[in-house]
């Protein structure tokens, strides 16, 4: 499915062990990285692919997928993508007073904003009525569990795509 997105360089893994592939956390002192699997015990479990965790890609990738999505949203049908966009920004339940968990979205911004944070730090945000989005890529448990510490880059983010 990616390739026919245009997403090249987007993969489930696991992964080879390269220079593109960016190492996560040393769970064990002493003991090698994680390195081209999930960074997930579940995805590892079921061989290193889950529903919900071992996709690789890269900030390009994201950006086209992004623009994919949100082209398909406002002009039409684009694989399937603008119907499942439409559908998924449906808000299903009330997370707290200004968010709702759409489908695979947290929605914000009175629904303006649909945006999803991967475990690692990666984070996608998508404003369908003004076709814009913001890709962001991180490695924040690379020293350890340091998730918390981005979230003032994922507020500015939300903060940055919800202004009209």
């Amino acid at each position: 499915m990616w390739r026919t997105l245009g997403m090249n360089a987007t993969v489930y893994g696991p992964v080879a062990r390269t220079h593109q592939v960016a190492p996560t956390e040393q769970r064990i002192p002493g003991a090698p990285r994680i390195w081209g699997t999930p960074h997930d015990d579940n995805a590892g479990l079921l061989g290193g692919i889950a529903g919900h965790a071992g996709v690789f890609s890269t900030p390009g990738d994201l950006a086209v997928y992004a623009q994919r999505l949100l082209a398909a949203h406002s002009d039409g049908d684009d694989h399937g993508l603008g119907e499942w966009l439409r559908s998924s920004l449906i808000p299903q339940a009330q997370i707290e007073p200004g968010l709702d968990r759409g489908l695979s979205w947290i929605l914000a911004a009175g629904g303006r904003v649909a945006y999803h944070h991967g475990f690692t730090g990666t984070s996608l945000y998508l404003a369908p009525e003004t076709g814009r989005y913001l890709v962001i890529c991180t490695n924040a448990v690379y020293h350890g569990n340091a998730r918390t510490k981005i979230a003032p880059l994922r507020a500015l983010a939300l903060k940055t795509i919800s202004a009209t």
